[in-house]
């Protein structure tokens, strides 16, 4: 799988990142709720969950799902409106964001 992350991105998920150090990683999903399905972004402690595939991107790690990794491929991640807007940009991704 390949994902791309923006310079802008880079730096506003590394802030992210640093106010939680319990929390230095990243979480890819597949997620669904208030009518809508999409694909999540979230800060995430160290360890894949079973089944997640593990990807070093950029200095950064993420652990995306089976649905995540296997419709991704090419997705880019960018900052939206604001800095606290991540959002992850693809075809595929009916709905996208860092929560």
């Amino acid at each position: 799988m390949t994902i791309t992350v923006t310079p802008e991105a880079r730096q506003a998920i590394s802030d992210s990142l640093a106010r939680d150090s319990s929390r230095p990683a990243l979480r890819l999903s597949f997620a669904g709720g208030c009518g809508a399905l999409g694909y999540r972004l979230t800060p995430a402690p160290s360890g894949a969950r079973s089944g997640e595939q593990v990807f070093a991107l950029d200095g950064l790690t993420i652990y995306a799902d089976f649905k995540a990794a296997s419709d991704l491929d090419g997705a880019r991640i960018e900052v939206g409106d604001s800095p606290e807007d991540i959002l992850v940009v693809h075809e595929q991704a009916v709905v996208g964001g860092m929560c």
